[in-house]
């Protein structure tokens, strides 16, 4: 490798260790936000050169790669912690499986525009008439019946109490007590989330399904908020009055950040010797 392709290869590491502490600040970001999933970082190499082949009974010359690139990201979907709520209207998935269940939310009251999924459960009733259940971005928490949760009046209720209906107004009470009736909810369940969900246009908490990915059905909730997988097997439950918190670790982030402030300034030594010895190079040759 010459002088100019290791400059070239130290140029791209810079690159890629660039791209590694905007991930890292990001989980920083995100260590505060309700639902967040931490993003890890996998590396790979640039390619070997070998000098001299290795022929028993003597060693040859191997180098190894000389520039650091970034292979692929992925998704920490392991489980945040579960923090009470005062809010009725705040909701947390705890999966008791391996696969992941999400919130399914939708662009539409009707259910007929476009799907996404999220494990934050930060709700609230907008000011329709009636009021739906909705995100943050205003985007409609879809029922077991497919249509956005709506908030009614009922005129037999408690004073004070609120009702949640699911779709057309029937008149019965999906909130009682001041708590949604969970088993007029549902959840997606994602067996593999790391190659079947991408990041929307809404933010880093609330998912699309990606390109070629297929969904099992969409999974309904007993009257605890317990729900199963496709096989009939527990796999998770809501819990009303909580959230979940981030799963991105202040604690292993900030040692991260200092290895790649470290790892910025031996490379940038790097260029730094490199275009010294090109300049001196250069000053022979004149």
């Amino acid at each position: 490798m010459g002088l100019g392709d290791l400059s070239f290869a130290a140029v791209a590491s810079l690159r890629s260790i660039d791209e590694w502490i905007a991930t890292l600040n990001s989980n920083m970001a995100g260590a505060g936000r309700v639902g967040y999933k931490a993003t890890r970082v996998k590396f790979e190499g640039g390619a070997v050169s070998t000098g001299k082949p290795t022929v028993a009974p003597r060693l040859g010359v191997h180098i190894a790669e000389q520039s650091l690139g970034i292979v692929q990201t992925t998704l920490d979907f392991n489980q945040g912690a579960i923090t009470a709520s005062t809010d009725f209207t705040h909701l947390a998935i705890q999966q008791t499986s391996s696969a992941p269940a999400f919130f399914v939310l939708n662009s539409l009251a009707n259910g007929s525009g476009t799907r996404y999924y999220t494990r934050d459960g930060e709700f609230h009733f907008n000011t329709e008439q009636p009021p739906k259940l909705v995100n943050s971005q205003g985007l409609y928490v879809m029922s077991a019946d497919n249509d956005a949760v709506t908030l009614i009046d009922d005129a037999d209720a408690t004073p004070g109490e609120l009702n949640v209906t699911v779709g057309a107004a029937t008149g019965d009470e999906d909130v009682f007590n001041g708590q949604i009736l969970l088993d007029h909810l549902m959840v997606q369940i994602v067996n593999n989330p790391q190659l079947e969900l991408q990041f929307s246009r809404y933010g880093s908490t609330i998912f699309e399904i990606a390109p070629g990915a297929t969904f099992p059905a969409t999974s309904t909730l007993d009257v605890n908020g317990n729900y199963n997988d496709a096989g009939g097997n527990p796999a998770g439950r809501v819990v009303p009055n909580s959230l979940e918190a981030s799963n991105a670790s202040l604690t292993q982030t900030v040692p991260e950040l200092s290895l790649a402030q470290k790892m910025y300034s031996a490379i940038s030594k790097v260029i730094t010797v490199t275009l010294s010895n090109i300049d001196t190079a250069l000053s022979l040759i004149r």
